[in-house]
């Protein structure tokens, strides 16, 4: 693992569930990721957003949102950087 690896890794794990859902966002537009790593990046966003408007889930909130956390950033750490950009 390079030192460049590590940082981008780094930047990911200090995103918050929000910065991550939109890194997602970034995946599942770009016209150059296949549509596997399209599909899962849209699906992962999608999550992400039905968890936030879900408000039924009072006790299990902090915990669905740090398994959620920690599935966005395993996905993207999997993806190319240039990828997340919403360029």
């Amino acid at each position: 693992m390079d030192r460049k690896h590590n940082i981008y890794h780094k930047n990911l794990q200090e995103q918050d569930l929000t910065g991550l859902a939109e890194l997602c966002a970034n995946v599942a537009r770009n016209s150059t990721a296949d549509s596997k790593l399209s599909d899962m990046a849209h699906s992962l966003r999608v999550e992400c957003v039905r968890l936030r408007l879900d408000r039924s889930l009072n006790g299990g909130t902090t915990e669905a949102k740090k398994s959620l956390k920690k599935r966005l950033g395993e996905f993207l750490a999997g993806v190319p950087s240039w990828m997340l950009s919403g360029v």
